[in-house]
C-alpha cells in the first residue's frame, strides 16, 4: 500500500517594516561602486545588521561583508565591474534591460524622477533615477504606497537582474536574492502599464535625462 505524504508547505518570511527598510539601506550602501570610501564604510555596514533580528539575513550581510574585507580591493573591484558591467540584463540602471541607450529609455527614467519628488525624495543631481541603490535607498525610506508604485515600475528588472547575477556565481548574487526576498509584496495592479499620455512626456524633461547619460550613466 502507498501511502501519499502532502509535501510541508513552504512558509514565506513575513517581514516587518523596519527590517524591510534596514535590509534595503544596507544593500543599497553595498551595491555601488567598491572604492576605499566604501571599504572604510564596511564596518558600519556590519554593526548596523546586528540590530535585525532574523538570523538567516543577517548572515548574508555579514558573509559579503566579511568575503569583500578578505579579498584585495582590486580584484574586488574587477568582480564588480565583471558582474554589472558586461551583461544588460546585470545592469544595476534597471530601465537599461528594456530600453538600452536609446532615446525610448526617457519617459521610463522621467516616471521615476517624478515619483521620487513627488514623494519628497530629491535625487543626486549627477545620477540616474534608475541606478538600483538609489531605488533602494528610496523604497527604504518613502512611505509604503510610494515605495510600491517605484517597485512595481521596475520590478520585471530587479528580478531579471538577480537571476543573471546568481547565474554567473557572483559574491552579489545572495545579497540580490535578499533583495527580492525583503521587497514588499506586489499585487498584479501595483505593476504599471504606461498609458499613451505617460509615453509622450515633456521634451524639456528628456533633455535634462539625455544630459545625465552622456556624462558616462549607462
Amino acid at each position: 500500500m502507498t501511502i501519499d505524504i502532502d509535501p510541508e508547505p513552504i512558509v514565506e518570511p513575513v517581514y516587518d517594516t523596519e527590517t524591510r527598510r534596514m535590509v534595503c539601506k544596507l544593500i543599497s550602501y553595498l551595491l555601488q561602486y567598491p572604492d576605499t570610501e566604501w571599504r572604510e564604510g564596511l564596518q558600519g555596514v556590519e554593526e548596523a545588521v546586528l540590530s535585525i533580528s532574523e538570523e538567516e539575513e543577517k548572515q548574508v550581510v555579514l558573509t559579503f561583508t566579511r568575503a569583500a574585507q578578505a579579498v584585495d580591493a582590486i580584484k574586488w573591484q574587477d568582480a564588480y565591474v565583471r558582474a554589472f558591467d558586461f551583461d544588460k540584463k546585470s545592469n544595476l540602471y534597471l530601465t537599461y534591460a528594456a530600453h538600452g541607450d536609446e532615446r525610448d529609455r526617457g519617459p521610463a527614467l522621467i516616471d521615476l524622477k517624478r515619483r521620487y519628488e513627488a514623494a519628497g525624495f530629491y535625487m543626486e543631481a549627477s545620477e540616474l533615477p534608475d541606478y538600483l541603490p538609489m531605488v533602494l535607498e528610496f523604497i527604504a525610506e518613502a512611505p509604503e504606497k510610494d515605495a510600491i508604485g517605484v517597485l512595481g515600475s521596475c520590478y520585471k528588472s530587479l528580478v531579471t537582474m538577480t537571476e543573471s547575477i546568481a547565474g554567473q556565481n557572483s559574491p552579489y548574487g545572495p545579497l540580490l536574492t535578499l533583495m527580492l526576498q525583503v521587497l514588499p509584496e506586489l499585487s498584479v495592479s501595483d505593476v504599471p502599464v504606461p498609458s499613451q499620455e505617460q509615453q509622450k512626456q515633456p521634451f524639456g524633461g528628456l533633455n535634462e535625462i539625455v544630459e545625465l547619460m552622456r556624462r558616462g550613466n549607462r
